[in-house]
């Protein structure tokens, strides 16, 4: 499978930017499978799903990988031809105009998340554990009230970051191709996806806990980051107890 699948027409763009055709890819990117089988893990129609299939394979996302025999039916297993989009600069003027890419790619982002967490081991998610056995995570997601310019000097550092997550990836690889290190066989999967808007849900008049609860110390110094608060205890009068 290839990284990267360039969409270089209006009509590309637009076969790929239905929420089932992301979710049918997003499966086939990880296996093979039939439409019937993508169909019983759909709960779909057989029809509706060769449908889709078959727009899918026409404009050259999916491409079939094998056939196999069974009760004197072909069967055609497809497969993602890539895992990762590029759009076309040539599509540059449309994308202009039409704004429900960015939304689909953003909630295909999500969906293929959803996914992937649930498949997930229940190791991956062991953050109440020792520190020593806790398996690097990450859930939040925020508000964040402040000037587009300023957000803009944030992501750049932010995308600095991904760059420095990247580095640390191809030096990790290096020495595993030099036999300097063992391939541990796991991976820190993350999505991000943010944007402005002028609605704003996270908003209390009285943001503080309950008088008998206390925050658990937060990785971050404005965005809360645990689900869990715990009980203060109980400060006892050391006057009360006196005779």
């Amino acid at each position: 499978m290839k990284r990267y699948l360039v969409v270089e027409t209006l009509d590309q763009l637009k076969a790929v930017s239905d929420s089932l055709r992301m979710q049918m890819i997003t499966m086939l990117v990880k296996e093979e499978y039939t439409g019937k089988q993508l169909a019983t893990l759909l709960s779909l129609s057989a029809s509706k799903v060769h449908y889709h299939l078959k727009e899918l394979e026409n404009h050259g996302f999916i491409h079939v990988v094998r056939t196999e025999e069974k009760n004197g039916i072909v069967q055609k297993f497809y497969r993602a031809v890539a895992y990762d989009f590029k759009v076309s600069d040539d599509l540059l003027p449309s994308l202009r105009e039409d704004t429900m890419l960015l939304q689909e790619a953003m909630l295909n982002h999500l969906r293929s998340s959803i996914t992937r967490l649930y498949n997930a081991p229940d190791e991956s998610f062991m953050q109440f554990s020792d520190v020593e056995n806790r398996p690097p995570a990450l859930a939040m997601n925020s508000e964040v009230k402040a000037p587009r310019h300023e957000i803009r000097e944030w992501l750049s550092k932010y995308h600095a970051l991904l760059d420095e997550l990247g580095e640390i990836e191809e030096r990790y690889l290096q020495r595993i191709a030099a036999g300097e290190a063992e391939d541990i066989e796991e991976n820190f999967y993350m999505v991000a996806v943010g944007f402005m808007t002028n609605e704003r849900f996270y908003v209390a008049d009285d943001e503080s806990l309950p008088d008998h609860y206390e925050a658990l110390p937060s990785d971050f110094k404005h965005l809360s980051s645990k689900i869990v608060v715990k009980k203060k205890k109980e400060v006892q009068d050391d006057d009360s107890s006196s005779e």
